[in-house]
């Protein structure tokens, strides 16, 4: 690997702001081995659709769309995890998790607040929230 902490500070962005660490791992280890002098910056066509997989993870505000809770397509799931982790967990894993999507809860690596959002996700489950 070219750069060690190019790698280190890509993956913590990438994972810090919800993407999967197997992606965040490769795309990380993708720019820790670009090469300047290069065209593409030497990726290969692979490459580089891993690191356009990558890019929404690093885009912020996926909140800003929305003037209030209530426009959002699930207000209620929404409402629950934005509410309870608003600057504790990524803006992505709130929308995924206020979006159903059981698999953002793998992304919460704190014990404590992956069973607590576990806990709220069971309940809005059990109400129906996303049928």
């Amino acid at each position: 690997m070219k750069n060690e902490n190019l790698f280190t500070a890509a993956l913590d962005a990438l994972t810090n702001n919800g993407c999967p660490s197997d992606l965040a791992q490769e795309a990380a280890y993708i720019v820790a081995n670009d090469d300047p002098y290069q065209p593409d910056l030497g990726r290969t066509l692979e490459q580089q659709q891993i690191i356009q997989e990558t890019l929404p993870y690093l885009q912020s505000g996926i909140y800003d769309q929305f003037e209030t809770i209530d426009e959002t397509p699930n207000p209620l799931t929404h409402g629950q995890f934005l509410g309870n982790f608003g600057g504790e967990l990524p803006d992505e894993t709130i929308w995924r998790l206020g979006e159903g999507d059981s698999t953002a809860l793998n992304d919460i690596t704190d014990d404590a607040t992956r069973d607590k959002a576990c806990n709220i996700f069971t309940r809005l489950e059990e109400l129906g929230a996303w049928e």
